[in-house]
């Protein structure tokens, strides 16, 4: 019962399409158990022979199931109209409410199970609301009122009726073909929100530290209204279908009736006859087979209400206070007080973490996988909040603060370039939803990315492929390079990507980098410690704590986990550069 309560409240918005439908369903079915007195006087005025009677009762007949297809039609379109509407409403909010979960969902949840809910499970639900609108009621009426009566067939009267089969089979036909091309459209449509919806889930991470939930937000809406276009098409012509094809059914049982009516008329038809097919071909025998499925239809959708209803219940573990205030233009000091954090009760992933660090400095964390590098720098943007201890940002304490005045102000490089399907310069203006076409330029120019953007046909409008695939990894960098420097962040933020790069590549991208942290709080992970010689302080993380802390020549006066970490990449290097020599030798 919660959950049909729970329904409603989706449905009521739509109140006057409602109650429009409501009117439909009972029209339509008073038109089906108004067919049996006409049954009767129809058996009256065989009986009495009375051709007139029978010629005023068939027109009547006709009229009536006119009416009853102009009405079925009127609840099927606005029952489907009240279930689609449904469906976009609770999409947009389900996705809305996506953007506002945290990162530790998106940890937790797969993106496959997440968008089966999304687009299967609401699919569900708008089923079960257009059946229990246009089936339920009527044939429930339907039925109740044709209880009395049983089937008893003839196959002279079959026979006469089956001579329509060729134009049920043209109609049939016509309207597969529309329903086929309008299909595919719909298709597509639900296929780009599936796309959309997996893209921006993948890159949650992006999509945070930009602070682009709106973006993806009217994105989203955008997309689901086009669906809900392409499916009301659908509707239409299913709904103008059903009534043609009742109307079909009828002129078959006309047929029958004036065929039985001949036949009664010569002595060859006991009118009993022809009133058990009339009522109980016609009308009984769609309701048996759509209330049999009724069921099985209702309970799907339950489930589906549970699988949606759970994902909406769940809370962000990242709430901004009511009262959060804006975070103004800053200088990059970041500091940690007595930062503890934990994914999961008692397995702490970072304990006890003391840093302050001061605006324009380079700090570049090293240690083994798994020694909270990662975690560390999730906390910065607040994409986690730590369960002991405070950050704080310019002395900011950064719960008290919006997220989005927060996020702004900080940019990111992920190791795993996470680009969108679009043209090269909407990636980079995603660091700057309203910048010019010269900002964007100025931007690549600054990541070296221009040069290799001009020699595309379509320069700047390249279409880059689903997550960059039509672009090599060292471009794909370059990109979110220049996104990050459009942004113009005060903090920094750098998963080191250059690991699996050819050399031209990773020589590019570690100057734009320089380019980049000039003048800006940096905080690097580094896999190469080459690559953070220079930087202002070299933090060792192991099993989530600091254990060292200095410059690269001061820990490496040290003989600690640094300098091995250093001199094992530095022998390791040679060797390679030793077999890179040995195999060209071969050539």
């Amino acid at each position: 019962m919660e959950l049909f309560l729970r329904l409603i409240k989706y449905i009521k918005p739509y109140k006057k399409e409602l109650i429009l439908a409501l009117v439909c369903m009972l029209v339509f079915s008073v038109c089906n158990i108004a067919v049996m007195p006409l049954v009767s006087n129809l058996s009256s005025a065989v009986g009495a022979r009375n051709f007139t009677s029978i010629n005023i009762l068939i027109g009547a007949t006709l009229a009536l199931f006119l009416i009853k297809g102009l009405f079925q039609y009127g609840q099927g379109y606005l029952a489907s109209f009240i279930g689609q509407r449904v469906v976009t409403d609770m999409r947009v909010q389900v996705f809305k409410h996506l953007q506002d979960l945290s990162l530790d969902f998106y940890a937790k949840w797969k993106t496959g199970e997440i968008m089966s809910r999304t687009i299967n499970d609401i699919a569900n639900i708008q089923l079960a609301i257009v059946v229990i609108a246009t089936e339920i009621i009527p044939q429930l009426l339907t039925l109740f009122g044709v209880l009395g009566y049983l089937l008893l067939l003839n196959w002279r009267l079959t026979a006469v009726a089956l001579l329509i089969t060729p134009v049920f089979v043209y109609t049939i036909d016509q309207f597969g073909r529309q329903m086929r091309e309008i299909g595919r459209n719909a298709q597509k449509k639900v296929a780009d929100i599936s796309a959309l919806l997996q893209e921006t889930i993948t890159g949650a991470r992006i999509v945070k530290s930009f602070s682009m939930e709106a973006h993806e937000i009217k994105r989203f809406n955008t997309e689901a209204e086009h669906s809900f276009g392409w499916s009301m098409k659908e509707a239409q012509v299913d709904t103008t279908q059903r009534p043609i094809m009742g109307f079909l059914q009828v002129l078959a049982i006309v047929a029958v009736i004036w065929f039985g009516c001949f036949e009664v008329i010569a002595g060859r038809l006991n009118p009993s006859d022809l009133i058990a097919f009339f009522a109980g071909a016609f009308l009984l025998i769609d309701p048996i087979i759509v209330i049999s499925k009724i069921n099985t239809t209702i309970q799907k959708a339950l489930a589906s209400c549970e699988r949606v209803f759970e994902v909406i219940d769940i809370a962000p573990s990242v709430r901004e206070k009511s009262n959060a205030e804006e975070l103004p233009p800053i200088r990059g000091s970041v500091e940690f007080n007595n930062v503890s954090f934990s994914y999961e009760p008692g397995e702490e992933v970072l304990s006890d973490i003391n840093l302050k660090a001061e605006p324009g400095q380079t700090i570049a964390l090293v240690g083994p996988s798994g020694a909270g590098k990662t975690t560390f720098i999730n906390l910065i943007p607040r994409f986690y909040d730590p369960q002991k201890g405070n950050i704080l940002i310019d002395g900011f304490d950064t719960k008290n603060v919006s997220l989005l005045s927060l996020r702004k102000q900080i940019g990111m490089v992920p190791q795993e370039t996470v680009l969108f399907s679009g043209t090269i310069k909407d990636n980079i203006r995603y660091g700057k939803i309203d910048a010019t076409d010269e900002e964007v330029i100025s931007a690549a120019v600054a990541a070296n990315a221009h040069g290799f953007i001009t020699e595309f046909p379509s320069s700047y409008d390249t279409q880059v492929g689903e997550r960059g695939s039509l672009l090599s990894g060292g471009q794909k960098q370059r990109i979110a390079i220049a996104r990050a420097v459009l942004r113009d962040p005060a903090i920094l933020i750098l998963d080191e990507a250059t690991s699996s790069l050819d050399t031209e590549s990773e020589r590019l991208i570690q100057d734009a980098l320089q380019k980049l942290i000039k003048g800006r709080t940096t905080f690097v992970i580094a896999h190469r410690l080459s690559t953070v010689q220079n930087a202002s302080r070299i933090l060792v993380l192991k099993d989530g704590r600091i254990i060292e802390d200095g410059s690269h020549s001061e820990l490496m006066e040290k003989d600690g986990m640094y300098k091995r970490l250093f001199e094992m990449q530095f022998k390791e290097r040679t060797k390679e550069a030793k077999g890179t020599d040995q195999m060209q030798l071969l050539f």
